[in-house]
């Protein structure tokens, strides 16, 4: 099984400051991790690894110390990791963002693909869902469990819902959050 997973190196949240003349957070001084949702994401996807083989491929879109991000996630099990890096991202919204990680993403060849939720950042949550309907595949959203069923063609996937859980039988190829 060949999963890719979507990561971001974001700000600590409990170092951020916000500048109210720019309408902006100062990142400047504030140490940088990877998101708290794509980690979840990076110990799922090595997980699924584990039990049924293949690869994890990891990816970020952002400046060059967002290598940091990536180096981490090798650490913790991932298998590869590619960063896309160009002056021409900074500032990317987030449909921008998910054309360029789709496009990567379909060039590499996948079946399962992990997004985290939102950054932490941002709060968006629509890079996920923005890849997942640029791919053309189903996507799962406030997931908490996955269960790969016999034969690797579809897995159970526990979502969270306003009314509490929800479980969803997904084909694959597909996306989740």
């Amino acid at each position: 099984m060949k999963i890719i997973v979507c990561i971001k190196q974001v700000p600590e949240v409990e170092d951020l400051k916000f500048d109210p003349d720019k309408r902006t957070l100062v990142r400047e001084g504030v140490e940088n991790i990877i998101n708290p949702f794509d980690r979840r994401a990076i110990t799922q996807a090595v997980a699924l690894k584990e039990q049924f083989g293949g690869e994890v491929l990891v990816v970020t879109m952002g400046p060059p110390q967002a290598e940091e991000a990536l180096v981490e996630a090798l650490a913790m099990g991932a298998d590869r990791a590619l960063h896309l890096v160009d002056r021409a991202f900074a500032g990317a919204d987030t449909l921008a963002t998910a054309r360029t990680l789709a496009m990567l993403i379909e060039r590499e060849g996948y079946d399962l693909v992990f997004c985290g939720r939102y950054s932490v950042d941002a709060e968006t949550g629509q890079v996920g869902p923005e890849v997942a309907e640029l791919l053309g595949i189903p996507q799962v959203t406030g997931v908490r469990k996955v269960e790969v069923q016999p034969g690797g063609k579809s897995f159970l996937a526990e979502r969270e819902t306003d009314d509490g859980y929800s479980v969803l039988e997904v084909p694959l190829p597909a996306l989740l959050t």
